[in-house]
């Protein structure tokens, strides 16, 4: 498990992202989140399935997309759906950032950046690298 284990590895503090005021939680830039994927799982498969649109004015707000990866000698596929947090005047700009909000949410459901979105409650690198008593948490090994 050591694909796993390396995608579980928290970010150094000075990649991640301050969300601007107003916004919900910090982030880890797109260009980041691709390199790592690259450098621990090498080419993957991406790919947007559906993007989705306001019922009344037809704009882009979101997108299915759903990621493709081998880890640790297995396939996985994982898909996620991505927002467009601020209307960018345009289908073409809002699907773009659709699809980098569900790419990021695939890949925390394989681990990276996964920190982000648990906070205090993160847990998984610890327990993948062995080490015993990580904040005392008691979970059943797999």
């Amino acid at each position: 498990m050591k694909q796993l284990y390396e995608l579980s590895r928290q970010f150094p503090d000075e990649w991640v992202k301050k969300a601007p005021k107003g916004k919900f939680g910090n982030y880890i830039p797109h260009s980041v989140i691709t390199q790592r994927l690259l450098e621990i799982c090498g080419p993957f498969n991406w790919e947007v399935i559906e993007l989705i649109r306001e019922e009344k004015s037809g704009k882009v707000v979101g997108c299915f997309g759903k990621l493709t990866v081998e880890i640790d000698g297995k396939m996985v596929t994982v898909t996620a759906i991505g927002d467009v947090e601020n209307d960018q005047g345009n289908d073409g700009t809002n699907a773009k950032h659709a699809e980098s909000d569900a790419f990021k949410r695939c890949a925390m459901k394989i681990g990276l950046g996964l920190h982000l979105w648990a906070g205090d409650e993160y847990y998984l690198d610890k327990k993948l690298s062995g080490e015993k008593n990580a904040k005392k948490i008691k979970l059943q090994s797999a």
